[in-house]
């Protein structure tokens, strides 16, 4: 072999692009989710979408998550009564800047289903902290009507939740797409609306201590399913929190992406 020959050999093996120049040649590394792992990391039920904006943006999932898990749980201990709490008074709204910045991040990831679920309960959480502050005097337009007691405020209150309901189980349904978990979560959240407009309907049709009694029950009711939804909640950020930082995690999703109305196969381009 001749000399010129050896050097041009030497530069194969070494990782340079001969006759060109001395740049070493550089590999890319691209990784290909199945559908299960992808859900497992972003929840949407389909498979990962073309482009780099995964690549490129962080996962909002987890912060969603805890966005809406720290208020939701809370509120389920206040309306079971835990050490004392008084609903619906002790209520607070939190965290619903957290579920607009993870709804903007889902919707620059093109993921439409968990951006209108973080948007949506953000800004019920919102509107729900509001309404409790004492600054913004809600209850003013209701004084002469009886206050937070009184038939006018709680009826509204009540068709409030019952729109809530229906939107809980919309999003309830699309669920059945996505895991076995988010299903069980969403049921909970939408006995927990259900229980607290009817609690808010009583207050507004009855009055006395007998009454109020039955209220407090129908409040502790849809408190005990939103704390048991609230358990899978958690469930989930254990493993979505493995899921990110790479820790095996057998725990599985019950993934329902392609077992129910499975996306129909493309037909190929020589078809």
């Amino acid at each position: 072999m001749s000399d010129t020959s050896a050097m041009e050999h030497e530069k194969i093996e070494m990782g340079s692009n001969p006759g060109r120049d001395e740049t070493p040649l550089s590999r890319q590394l691209t990784v290909n989710l199945t559908p299960e792992q992808y859900e497992r990391l972003f929840f949407q039920p389909s498979a990962p979408r073309n482009g780099d904006f995964a690549k490129r943006f962080s996962n909002p999932t987890l912060l969603g998550l805890f966005g809406f898990l720290v208020p939701y749980t809370a509120t389920c201990c206040i309306l079971c009564g835990f050490r004392g709490a008084l609903p619906p008074q002790s209520l607070v709204g939190l965290t619903g800047s957290f579920y607009s910045f993870g709804a903007w991040s889902w919707f620059i990831l093109g993921n439409s289903f968990p951006m209108t679920i973080f948007i949506v309960y953000g800004a019920h959480y919102i509107a729900l902290a509001y309404g409790q502050a004492p600054t913004s005097e809600t209850l003013l337009a209701f004084q002469d009507l009886g206050g937070a007691t009184g038939a006018a405020y709680n009826t509204s209150q009540g068709f409030y939740n019952v729109s809530m309901v229906l939107v809980s189980f919309m999003f309830l349904l699309g669920t059945f797409r996505v895991n076995a978990c988010f299903i069980l979560l969403f049921l909970g959240v939408t006995i927990l609306f259900a229980f607290v407009a009817a609690a808010n309907f009583n207050i507004a049709a009855h009055g006395t201590a007998t009454d109020m009694a039955y209220v407090k029950t129908l409040l502790k009711a849809g408190g005990a399913f939103g704390l048991m939804s609230a358990v899978v909640g958690w469930y989930l950020v254990l493993v979505t929190v493995c899921e990110m930082a790479a820790i095996p995690c057998p725990l599985p999703v019950f993934d329902l992406s392609s077992r129910i109305f499975p996306p129909k196969p493309k037909p190929s381009k020589e078809e």
